[in-house]
């Protein structure tokens, strides 16, 4: 569907107001721990599923790679044990490193079949000696594997199936750099990283169109 002008503002009015309610209902249950004289004891999470598109890049819908679709917000708050305001840059997959993270401070043992890490230390400051070099999401559409520096994308169809954007550089993701020869090594490391995640997550359905053979 091509929106015209109205229908992009009536869409966005929407999805604003819809926004502040949910900031609404999130003030009634913090609310509701102060009231009670549980706002020092709880651990509280904040996080979401991912959202629409908001018009960026002409798009209304969900269900694109681009960061406005892919990223969720991710705050955490304890008194006495998370430190307030700090920001962390650490790759994170809110999906996967929850449950260990709330397992951690609830004081059961981590299934290990979880392929998440837990982030209490790295909420709390502490040292982290190894953390992970990438995290993968997926749709319909294909997989996306995000590094600290680039985002790497197979799609199951089109002709041209694969993108890397240089996300420091290029946070817009306007400029696909597969087929540039400065970033072949960039684009096989990380066609690498999406094989070594296929196997330790044993995601079937990738094989059948994620793993591209290197011609170097």
């Amino acid at each position: 569907k091509v929106y015209d002008e109205r229908q992009w503002r009536i869409y966005r009015w929407i999805y604003c107001r819809l926004t502040e309610q949910v900031d609404r209902h999130i003030g009634r249950i913090l609310d509701a721990l102060k009231r009670n004289g549980l706002e020092e004891k709880t651990l509280v999470i904040f996080t979401s599923d991912h959202g629409d598109m908001d018009a960026c890049h002409h798009l209304a819908s969900k269900g694109r790679f681009y960061e406005q679709s892919v990223r969720v917000p991710l705050l955490m708050r304890y008194k006495g044990h998370i430190i307030p305001g700090k920001v962390d840059d650490h790759l994170v997959s809110s999906g996967l490193d929850i449950l260990p993270t709330v397992c951690s401070y609830a004081g059961v043992a981590v299934p290990k079949s979880l392929l998440g890490k837990s982030l209490r230390s790295i909420v709390e400051g502490k040292p982290v000696e190894t953390w992970r070099k990438f995290v993968v999401t997926e749709n319909h559409t294909g997989r996306m594997l995000r590094s600290r520096q680039f985002k790497y994308c197979i799609y199951r169809d089109g002709k041209l199936r694969e993108s890397l954007v240089d996300m420091q550089n290029d946070p817009g993701e306007m400029k696909n750099l597969v087929t540039v020869p400065k970033h072949r090594t960039a684009l096989q490391t990380h066609r690498r990283y999406l094989k070594e995640w296929i196997f330790l997550s044993g995601d079937a359905d990738a094989k059948t169109f994620a793993t591209v053979k290197s011609r170097d």
